[in-house]
């Protein structure tokens, strides 16, 4: 009697602890959130970390307060769209049990262990499309609700441009990222033509007038951006005068067996002035001496020596003068100097002379050119 008594108390107990653990199952079931279809009301910046200047963020993801100087300050977060590599808070409801997370198609990467009923801790992959579909997807284990929120088009970058250094109407190629839309390209100040169709990664455009040395600016509806080297020269020697140390100025000596007229208005490539040289004899010379603290080309980066040259009174075609540094005329490199137009030349250094380094001088000697004969030197210096 004992045991069968004790049996029937177990009986009556095992439809208690069923109901317990019935109960229990449902309030782990509910624990993650609501089962019904989610909804998203805003997206909402999340942090101070993130890259977006000039914005206060909230301190909490699900307040619409933060407290400063005693008193309540109303601060709202939400954003109207979105940028890439940026992290944000996808507020709504029923998104504890969130599967999915896209923008405009691509899948973003989230944090399960983050996720609330009413909040999605998120960041914008580097690979969403800007100009698409504008659209946000929830997808979770009860139902998936579109968004419309929009992606920032990202400013351009610019990794390169070619060539270094170029002349008026030259054609510049300009490579880089994200030059979607287009509009426009500067040179300083100056507005470039562009040539051709532009692709994402690739501008041509011509150089404007008067440019010796810029910054290239391209600017999209993601902004403009400034190139990290500047065009032209990286150490100019004349634009519209000599530099300090060159030639008598500051220091060098300047020639022999010619006249030289520095601010010779005559025939400027750019500017006012050009170098003017009339030479007294067959082989005579611009010799532009260096006399300023110690100037190095290797260790400057100097790649190329870069000049505009102009045949004037009494050259012809097929006329030459002949380039010489630091008095290497063992690699000296002649060019020839076409009669009134500008010719423009970019000489290696590695064509001038064996390793060049600390400079001394730079000499354009006529090679047997009657005299008196006249040329003119603008836009002189290395790159």
């Amino acid at each position: 009697m004992k045991k069968i008594l004790y049996k029937s108390k177990f009986y009556w107990l095992l439809p208690v602890i069923m109901m317990f653990v019935i109960a229990s199952c449902k309030k782990d079931n509910n624990a993650k959130g609501g089962t019904g279809v989610p909804t998203v009301e805003k997206v909402r910046l999340l942090s101070k970390s993130d890259t977006i200047p000039n914005v206060e963020h909230r301190y909490t993801l699900d307040s619409s307060n933060y407290y400063a100087d005693i008193k309540t300050v109303p601060f709202d977060s939400t954003v109207a769209a979105g940028r890439l590599n940026n992290q944000y808070a996808i507020i709504g409801t029923n998104l504890a049990s969130t599967t999915l997370v896209q923008f405009n198609g691509v899948t973003a990467y989230f944090n399960p262990a983050l996720l609330t009923d009413k909040s999605i801790i998120v960041t914008i992959p580097s690979t969403v499309p800007f100009i698409g579909s504008n659209k946000l997807t929830v997808t979770t284990t009860h139902g998936t609700v579109d968004f419309d929120f929009p992606i920032v088009q990202p400013p351009p970058t610019i990794t390169s441009f070619t060539p270094l250094a170029a002349g008026a109407g030259d054609i510049v190629t300009i490579t880089g990222t994200v030059f979607d839309g287009l509009s426009a390209v500067k040179f300083d100040d100056a507005p470039a033509e562009i040539v051709g169709t532009p692709t994402k990664t690739e501008i041509k455009v011509k150089v404007p007038p008067g440019i010796v040395q810029a910054y290239i600016y391209v600017t999209t509806p993601g902004g403009t951006t400034k190139s990290p080297a500047s065009f032209g020269f990286k150490y100019v020697i004349y634009d519209d005068a000599l530099a300090f140390g060159w030639g008598g100025n500051g220091g060098g000596y300047d020639g022999y067996s010619s006249t030289r007229k520095y601010n010779s208005t005559d025939h400027p490539k750019r500017g006012a002035n050009a170098i003017e040289v009339t030479v007294d004899n067959g082989y005579g010379a611009l010799q532009l001496g260096y006399g300023g603290a110690t100037l190095d080309a290797k260790k400057a980066g100097f790649a190329a020596l870069k000049l505009s040259i102009y045949g004037g009174a009494n050259f012809k075609a097929g006329d030459r003068v002949q380039i010489v540094v630091n008095n290497a005329y063992g690699h000296a490199f002649a060019i020839e100097v076409k009669p009134g137009v500008y010719t423009d030349y970019t000489i290696p250094l590695s064509a001038l002379g064996d390793d060049i380094g600390p400079l001394s001088e730079i000499t354009f000697q006529t090679l047997g050119v009657a005299a008196p004969a006249t040329f003119y030197v603008d836009d002189l210096g290395f790159i």
